[in-house]
């Protein structure tokens, strides 16, 4: 995953690892940053039945660092787990994100931020892209802020690199609402669709995602999700996420 232009990087989406996440367990990114100096530790943990009967197990943990106010630095490492029907089962190392998040417009009650950055082949186990591959990433997001109701809508592209077995380029799109129930408790729901990582088929699979984030206190967030998979020509995957979130200044 090599993009020459700067303007093409920010054009593309994670594919491999998962979607970068905004507030767990949304896919979908938001334009919010840290604030200077400030950290965000985001624990996310996913199970996944797939359709053949296979079974996944991730832990995605996020670190996002304020270096200015309105720009991120992010590190996702990932631990992953992979069984197959009668099969041995498989831990290792995922892959790693290394990004960054630049929040370059804010009017209320719009704003416009983009994310993108690098995979970096940390996996083994068979379980990420080829060892010594480097892949790049990037999305766009919008977000309108009408409390109660937030939502947020994304757009970008993935390139895989050549010897990674799937279509080269990988666009996607995704959107989510988020609302306000009470003081602690906020509702979400979440849909997106990419092109199909089988370069022999042309339909897009999508993902379609409800949950719920409880503020337990100032800065630190509980919250779980239920996700399934939807289209044509796809496996059946079913996912429950759960998170942890904490927000501090060092």
């Amino acid at each position: 995953m090599r993009f020459v232009s700067v303007v093409s990087l920010f054009s593309m989406l994670v594919a491999l690892v998962g979607p970068a996440r905004a507030a767990h367990p949304l896919q979908t990114e938001d334009t919010g940053t840290q604030g200077k100096g400030n950290l965000e530790l985001e624990n996310g943990l996913d199970r996944i039945r797939n359709g053949d009967g296979s079974r996944d197990f991730s832990y995605q943990p996020q670190l996002s660092y304020g270096l200015v106010p309105a720009v991120d630095l992010i590190v996702q490492p990932s631990w992953l787990t992979h069984r197959d029907p009668g099969g041995p089962t498989r831990r290792s190392a995922g892959d790693t994100n290394l990004d960054a998040k630049w929040r370059f417009f804010g009017s209320a009650p719009w704003s416009l931020a983009v994310r993108a950055g690098v995979t970096l082949a940390t996996s083994n186990q068979g379980l990420g892209q080829p060892k010594g591959t480097v892949a790049s990433h990037g999305l766009l997001a919008l977000t309108l802020d009408a409390a109660p109701l937030t939502a947020h809508f994304n757009v970008g592209m993935a390139e895989n690199p050549n010897d990674a077995g799937q279509r080269r380029r990988i666009a996607s799109t995704s959107a989510a609402l988020m609302w306000q129930a009470s003081d602690a408790l906020i509702l979400t729901v979440d849909g997106s669709l990419q092109s199909n990582p089988d370069s022999a088929r042309k339909t897009w699979p999508g993902l379609l995602l409800g949950g719920a984030i409880w503020t337990l206190q100032p800065g630190l967030d509980l919250d779980i999700g239920w996700q399934r998979s939807y289209g044509p020509a796809q496996p059946a995957r079913r996912d429950l996420l759960m998170g942890l979130t904490w927000r501090f200044a060092p």
